[in-house]
C-alpha cells in the first residue's frame, strides 16, 4: 500500500522546478500541481505543505474516503475518479473547486456539496452501485448547485428520471448515457428549463428507441448544439423549429375550435358570437315592426310611410327583370340563415340558385316604361 509522504510529493512530476539553494518543504510550499494518478495510494495525507496548490490528480488508486484536505483552499481541480470511495465528504473547505471529477467509484447519493459555491463541473459517472439502486440526489446539494454547475455527467447510474435537475438552470452539457430513462415528456420539461444547453449525451436510454427520436429532442431547445455526439445542422434546426411552430398553432386552433363547438360554456360562447360576428343591419325606421329590414327594398313588410314619389326598390328590379331570383325571397328572422350567416352557427344546406346563364332567366321583352 502506498502513502503519501513529503519525499514522494518532492520526487513527484510537476512543472515547478527545485532551486538549489532551496529546502524540500520551501520547495514543496510553492508547488501547484501535483500527479500521484497510479501509485497504489489509499490515504489522502501529508499534503498539508502544499499550501498553493490547485489541482491534485489522484485517480487510479486505491482510496476509500476524502479527507485531509482542509488546507487546499486554492485547490480548483480535483481528480479521484477510479477509486473506491463510498461518500462525498471533506470538501467544505475548498471554496474555489470548480472541477470535481468522482467517476468509477462505489458512491450512492450526490451530497456534501453545499459549500462548493463555485463548483462547474461534476463528474460522478459509472458507480458501482447495489443491485436494483440508482444513483440519489440529495436537494440540498443541489440547490447549492443551481447557480454555478454548467457540466454533469451521471451516465451507467441506473437512473430512471432526471426531473430534480431542472433547478440546476446554468447547465451547458449534460451527459447521460446509458440510463433508463424512457420519459420524452419529461425531458422536454427539464430542456425548457435549462435555456443555456449546448451538448446532449443520451445514447444508451429507451427513449433514444422511440420514432424520430432525434428530431424530437432538437425541437425541444434552441440552444442545442450537439446531440448524442453529432453536430446538429443548423439547416435542418430551422426547418424542424419552423414545423414545430406550425403544428403547435394547428393545434391551438384545433383546441379553440373545439371548445367553441363543446357547449362547455353556451352563455359565453353565444355573448361572445354576438359581440364579435353579428352582422350589422340598417337602422330601424320609425314605426318599424321588422328593424332589420328597410322597406325601401321590401314593399309592405314595414309600417314606415315612404317619401311621396319614391317607388319601393323592389319595384324597380320587378320591372327590370320580373323573373329574378332576388324577389323570390323570403327575409329570414333567424340571422343565422341569412345570406351572411353567423360563422359560429352550425352548418346550412347550400341554397341552390338558378342558372344565371339561362335563357329562362333573362327577360327578352321590350323594356318596360317606369311609372312615376
Amino acid at each position: 500500500m502506498g502513502k503519501i509522504s513529503l519525499e514522494l510529493i518532492a520526487k513527484s512530476h510537476s512543472h515547478t522546478k527545485k532551486r538549489r539553494d532551496e529546502t524540500v518543504q520551501q520547495y514543496v510550499r510553492r508547488l501547484t500541481h501535483l500527479y500521484f494518478s497510479e501509485k497504489n495510494i489509499d490515504e489522502i495525507d501529508n499534503l498539508h505543505h502544499c499550501r498553493n496548490l490547485s489541482v491534485l490528480y489522484l485517480y487510479d488508486n486505491n482510496i476509500s474516503k476524502i479527507k485531509n484536505l482542509g488546507f487546499a483552499s486554492n485547490l480548483t481541480h480535483l481528480y479521484l475518479q477510479k477509486n473506491q470511495i463510498t461518500k462525498i465528504e471533506g470538501l467544505d473547505n475548498l471554496k474555489r473547486l470548480t472541477k470535481l471529477y468522482l467517476g468509477s467509484n462505489a458512491i450512492t447519493v450526490v451530497e456534501g456539496l453545499e459549500r462548493l459555491e463555485n463548483l462547474r463541473e461534476l463528474h460522478i459517472e459509472k458507480q458501482t452501485l447495489p443491485p436494483g439502486e440508482k444513483l440519489l440526489f440529495e436537494p440540498r446539494s443541489l440547490q447549492a448547485l443551481a447557480k454555478s454547475l454548467c457540466v454533469l455527467n451521471i451516465s451507467e447510474n441506473n437512473i430512471d428520471s432526471i426531473e430534480e435537475l431542472k433547478c440546476l438552470t446554468n447547465m451547458t452539457q449534460f451527459f447521460t448515457e446509458n440510463n433508463c430513462l424512457s420519459d420524452m415528456k419529461e425531458l422536454s420539461r427539464v430542456l425548457a428549463a435549462w435555456p443555456s444547453v449546448w451538448r446532449l449525451e443520451m445514447t444508451g436510454n429507451t427513449l433514444c428507441h422511440k420514432k424520430k427520436y432525434r428530431d424530437r429532442v432538437i425541437v425541444m431547445s434552441r440552444s442545442l448544439v450537439m446531440l448524442d455526439g453529432k453536430e446538429i445542422n443548423e439547416t435542418a434546426k430551422r426547418f424542424l423549429m419552423n414545423w414545430k411552430a406550425s403544428r403547435d398553432a394547428r393545434r391551438r386552433q384545433r383546441r379553440q375550435l373545439n371548445f367553441l363547438e363543446g357547449g362547455t360554456s353556451t352563455n359565453f360562447i353565444s355573448g361572445s358570437s354576438n359581440a364579435l360576428t353579428s352582422i350589422p343591419s340598417l337602422p330601424p325606421l320609425p314605426g318599424s315592426q321588422n328593424p332589420g329590414l328597410n322597406p325601401v327594398i321590401y314593399e309592405g313588410v314595414g309600417q314606415g310611410v315612404l317619401p311621396r314619389g319614391t317607388k319601393p326598390l323592389a319595384a324597380i328590379v320587378q320591372a327590370r327583370a320580373p323573373n329574378s331570383t332576388l324577389l323570390n325571397r323570403k327575409p329570414v328572422e333567424d340571422i343565422s340563415q341569412s345570406r351572411f350567416p353567423n360563422i359560429f352557427a352550425p352548418p346550412r344546406p347550400i341554397i341552390s340558385e338558378g342558372n344565371w346563364e339561362s335563357d329562362s332567366d333573362i327577360h327578352s321583352g321590350p323594356p318596360v316604361s317606369l311609372q312615376t
